[in-house]
C-alpha cells in the first residue's frame, strides 16, 4: 500500500454490521473525496525532495497529470504546489493512470500501548479479501467477511490497528511522455516480475544512476533511484538504460516488494518492535514489517495519524458494535481523467525531450474510520 510515499496504503473500505460478538461486513468502495487535478495556476513536477513541503502541500495538494506538463515547462512561480521546473537532466514525478492496481487483506489486528507483542492484541477478521482499486468507482461495493471483537480484552483502550496486506503487490498504467510528442509511455515488461518474498537485510536491490544519467549497461537490479535523491526508489522501466519509446502495445502488469519502499525510506534501520517507518510526519504513526509469513507485510497505524479517526476505543461488556470504514480517493476523477500510477521522467540535457525512468502506484488517500456504538 505504496505507500510515492503512502505507496500502498491508502486502499479498501469495510462497513461492518453486527451482531452481539460478530459483525458482518461489506467493502464500501465509497470513496471520500476525488484526488483534484492541478490546473494551469497551481501545476508543477514532485520529486522526493518534497517530503519536506511548502506550507499548503499535504492531504488537500492536488495531483499534475503528466499529460499537462513538459519537461522544458516554465512553471507558475507562486504556486502552492511543490513546482519543480526540470533543469537540465533533472528528474521530476507526475500522476499517470492506472490500469490494474490490487492488493489483498488478509487479517486486521487491534493493538493497545503494550505494542505488537502486547497480551491484549486481538484479531479482529481474517479472511481473504481482494479489491483492484483501478477499476473502482465512487459508490461502488463488494466483499464480505465476519468481524469478530470477541477476543479484545474489556477494559482496555485501542489505540492502533495492524493490517496484513500481500507483501507482492501488482499494477499496471500508461501515461503520455512529458515533452509534447505524444507517445504512450507505460509499465514494460523488462522488470515486471523480479521481486520475490526474499528476506530483504540491505539495498544491494537497489541502483542509482550514473554521472552519465542512466542506469549502469551492466545492470542487473530492477529498482533504481536517481543519484542525489535520499529516497524515491522506483521500479525500472528497463534494467541498463532510459527509454524514449515503449515497444509493448498494452501495459505490463508489475509486481513488486512493497516492503522495499518503507526498507530503502527509512535507511534499512528498524524500531524497537522491528518495524520501518514511513518518511515524513507519518513516520510516528505508520510503519511496516514483514510478517512471519513472508508472503505479507504488517503496516501498523497508530492513533494520531492523519489518515485515521475513531481510537482510542475501551471495550465493554454492552451489545454495541464496532465498525470500520476505510476509504480512499477513487482513481476515476471523472471521464476523461484517471490516475493511480506515479511515473518518474528525465529532462534530456537542456532540450524539451522526456526519457521514462521508472513507477510505482501512487498514493490513494486511504482513510480509517472507527466507532464503537
Amino acid at each position: 500500500m505504496i505507500l510515492n510515499y503512502y505507496n500502498i496504503l491508502r486502499n479498501l473500505i469495510f462497513l461492518f454490521l453486527a451482531f452481539v460478538i460478530y459483525c458482518f461486513f461489506i467493502t464500501d468502495v465509497n470513496s471520500q473525496s476525488a484526488m483534484s487535478i492541478c490546473d494551469s495556476t497551481n501545476k508543477g513536477w514532485h520529486s522526493t525532495d518534497n517530503r519536506n513541503p511548502p506550507a499548503g502541500y499535504g492531504s488537500n495538494i492536488c495531483t499534475t497529470k503528466c499529460s499537462d506538463l513538459k519537461v522544458n515547462d516554465n512553471l507558475p512561480a507562486n504556486s502552492a504546489y511543490p513546482n519543480r521546473n526540470l533543469t537540465d537532466n533533472d528528474y521530476g514525478m507526475c500522476a499517470g493512470s492506472a490500469t490494474s492496481s490490487s492488493l489483498t487483506i488478509y487479517r486486521i489486528d487491534l493493538g493497545t500501548s503494550s505494542g505488537f507483542s502486547g497480551s491484549d492484541k486481538c484479531t479482529v477478521f481474517q479472511g481473504n479479501i481482494t479489491t483492484d482499486f483501478s477499476k473502482l468507482s465512487k459508490g461502488q461495493t463488494g466483499g464480505s467477511g465476519v468481524f469478530n471483537i470477541d477476543s479484545c480484552v474489556k477494559g482496555k483502550s485501542y489505540d492502533r490497528v495492524y493490517l496484513y496486506i500481500n507483501r507482492l503487490q501488482s499494477f499496471a498504467g500508461h501515461t503520455v511522455f512529458p515533452d509534447g510528442s505524444g507517445t504512450i509511455a507505460r509499465t514494460t515488461s523488462a522488470c515486471a516480475n523480479n521481486d520475490t518474498t526474499a528476506t530483504v537485510s540491505d539495498t544491494s536491490w537497489l541502483d542509482t544512476t550514473t554521472v552519465a544519467y542512466t542506469w549502469s549497461p551492466s545492470s542487473t537490479k530492477c529498482w533504481g533511484k536517481p543519484r542525489g535523491w535520499s529516497s524515491g526508489a522506483h521500479i525500472k522501466a528497463d534494467k541498463t538504460s532510459f527509454l524514449t519509446s515503449i515497444s509493448n502495445s498494452t501495459d505490463a502488469l508489475v509486481t513488486y516488494d512493497d516492503f522495499k519502499v518503507f526498507f530503502e525510506t527509512a535507511n534499512g534501520t528498524p524500531d524497537s518492535e522491528g518495524f520501518y517507518k514511513e518518511s515524513g510526519s507519518d513516520g510516528d504513526y505508520l510503519r511496516v514489517k514483514v510478517d512471519s509469513d513472508p508472503s505479507k507485510n504488517i503496516y501498523s497505524i497508530k492513533n494520531g495519524a492523519d489518515f485515521m479517526s475513531g481510537l482510542p476505543i475501551v471495550f465493554d461488556k454492552s451489545e454495541k458494535k464496532l465498525d470500520l470504514k476505510i476509504s480512499y480517493y477513487t482513481p476515476n476523477i471523472d471521464n476523461d481523467t484517471t490516475v493511480g500510477v506515479t511515473f518518474l521522467f528525465r529532462r534530456i540535457g537542456s532540450t524539451g525531450n522526456a526519457e521514462l525512468v521508472g513507477y510505482l502506484p501512487s498514493d490513494n488517500g486511504m482513510y480509517l474510520t472507527f466507532s464503537y456504538q
